[in-house]
Parts: C-alpha cells; structure tokens; sequence
C-alpha cells in the first residue's frame, strides 16, 4: 500500500521542514510542465505528491491519518458533525424562532393604532407611486424590486386591517404563516382543500394559544439552546473518541506501515536481482 508519506519519500516521524524539503524536490521532478515524456501520467501524479504535502503538513489531519490510515479531507471530523447539526437542525429551529418572533412582534406593533395609520399611509403612498409610475432615486416604482416592496406592504395592510376588525383572525393569520415554513406554502395553496383546512386549524390553534406565546417563544428558546448544547457535546465526544482510538490503535497502524514498507523493499530487491540474473544470462554467450 502506497501512503502519503511513500509519496514524499519520508520517514513516519517525518518533521515540516521534512515535509517541505520532499514536496518542493518533487514537485519539480514531477511538475507537468517539466517532466520527459517517459514519466506516465505526470498530472496524476503532481496531484498525488501535493495532496500528500497537504495531508501532512496539517498536523490536525495528519492526526486523523495516522489515526485511521485514510485521509478524511481538511474538514476535521468533528467539524462535520457540527456542520451538519447546525444545517439540518440548529439552522432550522433558529430560522422558526426568529420569524415566530418577527410574527408576535408585528402583531405587537399593529395593535399601536398610530403604527397601524402609518403603515396604511405608507400602502396609500405606495398606490399611487405605481399609478402614476414615478422614479425615486432613480427606480421606477413598477420595477420588479419595488414591486415586492409594495405587496409585502399591502399584506403588511391586510393583516392591519383584519386585526382592527377581529384581532383572533389575524393571529390566526400569524399562525398559518408559522405552519406554512413547516410543511411548505406550496403544499397549503395547491390544494384548496389543504389549505382551507389548515386555515381553519390555525384559527383554532391561534384561540387556543392565546395567552400563552411568552411561553411558546420561551419553549422554542430552549429547543434552540438543547440543540446547541447537544452539538456541542457531540463534537466534543467525537474528539474524544478520535483521540481515544489514535491512542489505542496508533501505534499499531504505525508497525504495520512500517512492516508493509520492509516487506515492499524486499520485494524491490528480489526483483532487481531477478533482473540481474536474467540480464546476466542473456549476455552469456550461447555454446
């Protein structure tokens, strides 16, 4: 088995100015760029002799590969588990709570009749910039980016007026909004039926939960704070665990490199004395 540290032509114990001494003598005898035509594959193989520099001139995964004798990449391993707890569940959980937020903090402020009056100003405003099509600071008002600035207003307005003539509605509102970055606007708007039934349920829930949102932002805090502390720990018991199997099995994959790198050279010298002897006898001269 060839290993990074075969690549390089470098001992086990191999220090970085080893390291550094082996890539810069290789690179230059392998460089693409420089190499005769008998050398095959000459790319291949200046990509394997850097690759080799990059394994062991990190000391962090050089610890991973003389641990489990594979390179695992320059993410260490328990940065993966990090990683993929925060985009699959921290992300996620964080991205609920925030909007949860956004939802009870809009609510909030509507209920402030001089806020709502404004924001119905501003949508009044923004009516009659896109009928008459006037430009601010050099953007037309019926370009595609003020257009969403104008629906996200006149939904901003909807929501205003639900809440002044029933307060329940719009917390309903509220609530589909949540269910909807849990199972997808598009699954509740495909299907009437869906989508009428989910609005039905978030009325309800948003009656039920009355009262109560401190608690539910509170809960959903502590979610958030139990999944970090949960990656945290997993990380950490991931290091553990690399530094517990570098300790026990280590050393064994270090004989075995080192048993494999004697048994490669003998069979190098058997061969060359094969060759030895078979070009001795063709240049015998035949009786």
């Amino acid at each position: 088995m060839i290993d990074a540290y075969d690549i390089l032509g470098v001992s086990l114990d191999a220090k970085e100015e080893d390291i550094k001494k082996a890539y810069h003598k290789m690179s230059l005898q392998y460089h693409p760029d420089k190499v005769s035509g008998d050398v095959k594959n000459p790319e291949e193989r200046f990509n394997a002799i850097k690759n080799a520099r990059d394994i062991l001139q990190d000391s962090e995964r050089r610890k991973i590969y003389d641990t489990f004798g594979v390179d695992l990449g320059e993410e260490r391993p328990e940065m993966e588990v990090w990683n993929i707890g925060v985009s699959t569940l921290l992300s996620p959980t964080g991205g609920f709570l925030l909007k949860t937020i956004i939802a009870r903090l809009l609510l909030w402020l509507i209920d402030w009749r001089w806020i709502g009056r404004i924001f119905m100003l501003l949508g009044v405003i923004g009516c009659f910039l896109y009928w008459r099509d006037i430009t601010v600071y050099g953007i037309s008002a019926r370009d595609p980016e003020a257009i969403g600035l104008f629906l996200n207003l006149a939904v901003v307005d909807i929501v205003i007026i639900v809440n002044w003539l029933w307060p329940l509605l719009a917390e309903g509102a509220s609530v589909f909004y949540l269910s909807s970055e849990v199972v997808g606007m598009a699954m509740l708007l495909d299907n009437w039926k869906v989508g009428v039934g989910a609005g039905l349920v978030s009325l309800v829930l948003a009656w039920l939960f009355r009262g109560w949102w401190f608690w539910i932002l509170g809960f959903e805090v502590l979610v958030a704070v139990v999944l970090l502390a949960a990656l945290t720990i997993s990380s950490g018991i991931m290091r553990l665990w690399i530094d517990s199997v570098q300790t026990q099995h280590g050393e064994k994959l270090r004989e075995w490199r080192s048993r494999m790198r004697s048994e490669r050279k003998n069979l190098e010298e058997q061969i060359a004395e094969l060759k030895r002897k078979t070009e001795d006898k063709s240049s015998k001269p035949k009786k």
